[in-house]
């Protein structure tokens, strides 16, 4: 569906030596897919995400959506004809409207021609599902909202456009513990077969027990590219120095990777705690 292929980048390339930001990096997302992007901090995800999403013009490299370069020979990026949409890190910077309503509507009423009835059905389910109070913050500014309204204004405006490919940036950033389950709960539910997902996080727990490919960047670099359960159990010193695996998982994956634990890698406190004590018992008997 949208595959990013031996991907380059520079923001200065007049400079010398080039400093590049990504280096010959290959990402395919299937439809159906969620593919986990994760990596230290300035290992080039948002560079990578932006690329993906049309917005970032990359040195090297193409970028197809099904057939469709998004890039041309033009000075900018052309737009592509089938939706990606991108949420970006930090919300407010893709704010342009002066009130919520006008920021989530646009994309329906400009882009898609949708008239006034089927767009507030549409912004009303889809703002319950986030819990935004919709009413209430329908006539304000963006700008002026809570860091965790903000996110939510930024999602719900793009879940509305239902895009083939939703590309999120740390997704999680400013909600708290009971909403970021819900978002990833909300995520994993829509995912479908002719959709496809792109989640960029340095926090794991929610989204790898149902990512389907994950992407370790590091320094610029694909690392890592493979399944949630080859990434926990890999030995790999540089991939595991590039991810934060939940603490549970970095116990499950440690105990097994030393041979003290024959079961599955686990998040499940329960299992982790089984696993603990039978390695115990076995180094006691020795």
């Amino acid at each position: 569906m949208l595959k990013a292929m031996d991907i380059s980048h520079t923001f200065d390339p007049r400079s010398a030596p080039l400093r590049w930001a990504l280096r010959c990096v290959t990402v395919a997302v299937e439809a159906g897919a969620a593919v986990l992007i994760t990596g230290s901090s300035g290992s080039g995800k948002t560079t990578l995400a932006r690329i993906m999403a049309g917005l970032e013009r990359p040195t090297q490299g193409v970028v197809r959506l099904r057939s469709e370069d998004l890039y041309s020979r033009k000075q900018r990026p052309s737009p592509p004809s089938a939706h990606v949409a991108m949420a970006f890190q930090y919300p407010e910077r893709q704010f342009f409207a002066d009130t919520v309503w006008d920021e989530l509507s646009w994309g329906l009423r400009a882009g898609m021609g949708w008239d006034e009835e089927p767009i507030r059905a549409r912004l009303a389910k889809v703002a319950e599902e986030l819990e935004l109070p919709l009413e209430a913050v329908a006539r304000r500014s963006p700008r002026q909202l809570s860091s965790g309204q903000q996110r939510k204004v930024a999602l719900v405006s793009l879940l509305a456009l239902e895009p083939q490919v939703l590309i999120l940036d740390e997704p999680l950033t400013g909600l708290n513990a009971k909403e970021r389950r819900r978002l990833a709960t909300l995520l994993r539910r829509r995912l479908r077969q002719d959709r496809a997902m792109v989640v960029i996080a340095h926090e794991l727990e929610l989204f790898l027990p149902w990512a389907t490919t994950v992407a370790v960047l590091a320094g610029g670099r694909l690392a890592f590219r493979g399944s949630p359960q080859d990434l926990v159990t890999t030995a790999d010193p540089a991939v595991l120095a590039a991810v934060s695996l939940p603490p549970l998982m970095e116990i499950s994956s440690s105990l097994k990777r030393h041979a003290l634990s024959e079961g599955p890698v686990s998040n499940d406190v329960a299992v982790v705690l089984d696993q603990v004590r039978r390695a115990v018992e076995e180094r006691g008997s020795r």
